[in-house]
């Protein structure tokens, strides 16, 4: 789980914002309650929120947002990783 530590928050919404560009009709990034943003997609039950309050993002929840991708097709984790 190292490979997702030390992550800035500005560059994991850059690279999020170009997988929901890619996937499009199923992804969906939005402006949602306590977190400033919120990942939808037309598969999962729950979207996924992005926190945003520190400058970093965890690695446990970038490594869980990738396995997510993963699942479903959108984005496989080496090209999650290569976008990082």
């Amino acid at each position: 789980m190292g490979e997702f530590a030390n992550v800035k928050y500005k560059k994991l919404l850059k690279v999020i914002k170009k997988i929901v560009k890619r996937n499009a009709d199923h992804l969906e990034l939005v402006k949602g309650g306590n977190h400033t943003y919120v990942l939808k997609s037309t598969f999962w039950k729950r979207p996924f929120p992005i926190p945003c309050r520190n400058s970093e993002v965890n690695k446990n929840i970038i490594s869980a947002l990738a396995k997510q991708l993963d699942e479903h097709g959108y984005c496989t984790i080496k090209d999650f990783k290569e976008l990082l």
